[in-house]
């Protein structure tokens, strides 16, 4: 090179020495019918400026060197360059036939043999041999290298530097590539540009198209508005637009997938005709063939998925495993990594997930909640130990909207067949039961949130609540028994699956019971108010001497008294009365279900006042209480001691 580059030093040195003489001739039948107005040429070399008349401020060196020149400014060295110009100006050519057929093309230069040799462009540089070799009335181009836009016609405004790069572009126009065989195949698409060994090496007439990277977008052929930035990203694609592979291989073997949109490392790298895909990360939906409308972000989410659509996977590992599942959405960091053909599922939640592998309409969401059934949602993992908010969950309850209504409800006979318990739950079991179905995931990933101390921690103090309620399977069986179909027992969809209990169903058969209750004391008070009228009626019969003597006249419809409160009572009740203005003695007197005395007490006063009883001494049962207004009963009620 250091060679090389002495010579034209040598050969330039010479020329501007002769240039400064004027007109210089050197070589057979050089400048020969060169004329007084042709001024300020130089030529070296057979024919070299043979024809010059007019034209100045040229230099030919090589035989037949611009032969026919009439033009200005030009330079020519090497035989055969500039040979047929005659009216061009400012062009330089280096090389055996460099811009040989230029005629009136302006401010080209050409460096190599054959550079430019069919140009009548202006405005071109090709450097390498053969460059821009057929141009012939195309403008504005730059080809660098051996071969660089050899068969270019009536392209313009193309850029490419590289061995064969655009080396078939007729017509194409404003195209820039850079790389060794770049665009190599372009005959007719504008608008590209392609930066790489081979990047859009196939292209023949695609638009708009940006490949970035060896191999980038190599394949294509007649695809547009495609952008692939990375080695071999979107390297198979011919024919589809509107597709962005940003990373090495990303989209590597797309062939009929569009609307693409993928930003790293083997991104979606098997997808073939997966259309309107979305994703970010390394190896984000690495082996999609044919599904559509995924979105993926984060390192290997939906990695296996090869057929399935409209998902939505974010976070690391999100929905790793899932293959032809559908509809899905996954956010946080190993987020639905156990499904592979369900649909219409929704983890929110590091770890959240379902918990096998082909539910539909599941949801979990919160740290490692896990759902292991169709159709259901859990909130939170084992660790949770409040769930909460303002206000309480609304149950749909229209009537509008309800059907086939019966009052077929259980009330006593089911509720009284209920164990009520307490009990802790067995915290580290739960968590085997929920695991048991992931086994995809890694054991260092299993083990690495159980190690966490605060987790484990949050876990042991779970484990240590005390919860009151029912076993799910008792209740199921005292439902079987009366033959209640009971909604309130969550049932195993599967052998595999968990038992639950809605507690708020349980106020159905509560309320039915308190009312069968209610009914039942009513009966009771009719009852008892009829049997004590009765023994009154005897009372008075069978010891009239008992009466008191010389009483004044005393007016019971003016005495009452009142219900107990509350009642049934464990501890302490009130007893509401009325009393008449005139009278001499009034107690309250109660007395067993047998008409045994057990407490009596003195009143007085007028108009309503009030008795506080305790059960203390008192045992559980049924208790009349009577009003006495001058030894006279003038009312009587029941009482039930409860303990």
């Amino acid at each position: 090179m250091k060679k090389i580059s002495l010579f034209f030093a040598m050969i330039f040195f010479v020329v501007t020495i002769y240039a400064q003489l004027g007109v210089t001739k050197k070589g057979v039948k050089a400048l020969a019918n060169n004329d007084t107005t042709g001024n300020y040429n130089s030529a070296f070399g057979y024919y070299a400026l043979n024809a010059n008349i007019t034209g100045t401020n040229n230099t030919a060196v090589g035989a037949n060197a611009l032969v026919a020149n009439n033009g200005n400014n030009n330079t020519g060295i090497g035989s055969n360059a500039l040979y047929l110009n005659t009216s061009g100006y400012y062009n330089t050519a280096l090389g055996v036939n460099a811009l040989n057929a230029n005629i009136a093309g302006n401010y080209n230069t050409a460096v190599g043999a054959k550079a430019l040799q069919k140009n009548n462009g202006a405005n071109n540089t090709g450097i390498g041999y053969a460059s821009l070799y057929s141009n012939a009335s195309g403008n504005d181009n730059t080809a660098v290298g051996n071969f660089a836009m050899q068969t270019n016609t009536t392209g313009r405004e193309n850029t490419a530097l590289g061995f064969q790069s655009l080396y078939l572009n007729t017509s194409g126009r404003e195209n820039t590539v850079l790389g060794s065989y770049a665009m190599h195949a372009n005959t007719t698409g504008n608008y590209n540009v392609a930066l790489g060994y081979q990047s859009l090496s196939a292209n023949t007439n695609g638009w708009y198209n940006t490949a970035l990277g060896n191999y980038a977008m190599q394949s294509n052929t007649t695809g547009m508005n495609n952008i692939a930035i990375g080695a071999g990203a979107l390297s198979s694609n011919t024919d589809q637009s509107s597709n962005i592979a940003i990373g090495v291989d990303a989209l590597y073997n797309n062939t009929g997938g569009y609307a693409n949109t993928v930003i790293g490392t083997s991104a979606l790298l098997k997808n073939t005709v997966g259309a309107s895909n979305t994703g970010v990360g390394y190896s984000a939906l690495f082996s999609n063939t044919t599904g559509e409308s995924n979105t993926a972000t984060g390192y290997w989410s939906l990695f296996s998925n090869t057929t399935g659509n409209y998902n939505t996977a974010a976070g690391d590992w999100s929905m790793y495993s899932n293959t032809s599942g559908y509809g899905n959405t996954a956010m946080g960091h190993w987020s639905m990594f156990t499904n592979t053909t369900g649909y219409d599922n929704t983890t929110l939640g590091y770890g959240a997930d379902v918990s096998g592998k082909s539910l539909h309409n599941a949801t979990a969401i919160g740290y490692d909640a896990t759902v292991n059934s169709s159709n259901t949602v859990r909130v939170g993992s084992t660790g949770v130990t409040s769930i909460g908010g303002q206000v309480g969950w609304t149950t749909f309850s229209d009537g509008r909207y309800k059907k086939d209504v019966r009052e077929n409800i259980p009330g006593l006979a089911f509720i009284n067949s209920l164990r009520p318990v307490s009990y802790t739950v067995n915290i580290q079991g739960l968590k085997e039961y929920y695991n048991k179905r992931k086994d995809k995931i890694p054991d260092s990933v299993k083990t690495s949130a159980a190690a966490n101390p605060e987790i484990k921690n949050e876990e042991t103090e779970a484990g240590k609540i005390i919860h009151t309620g029912f076993i799910a399977q008792e209740v199921e069986q005292a439902a079987a028994k009366l033959h209640y179909d009971f909604n309130g027992v969550d049932k195993p969809k599967s052998t595999d699956d968990l038992y639950g209990l809605r507690y708020d169903e349980f106020v159905v058969p509560l309320v039915k019971a308190v009312q069968e209750l209610s009914e039942i004391n009513d009966k009771k008070d009719s009852l008892i108010n009829d049997l004590q009228k009765q023994i009154n009626e005897l009372r008075s019969v069978v010891s009239p001497a008992r009466q008191p003597q010389n009483t004044k006249a005393v007016f019971l419809t003016n005495a009452s008294i009142e219900q107990n409160n509350p009642n049934p009572f464990s501890n302490t009740t009130t007893i509401h009365y009325t009393l008449p203005k005139n009278y001499s003695s009034a107690k309250i007197i109660i007395t067993d279900i047998s008409g045994r005395l057990i407490k009596e007490v003195n009143i007085n006063g007028t108009g309503r006042g009030s008795l506080n009883i305790t059960a203390q001494g008192l045992s559980s049962g049924n208790y009349n209480y009577s009003l006495y207004i001058d030894g006279r009963m003038a009312a009587t009620k029941q009482m039930m001691v409860g303990k």
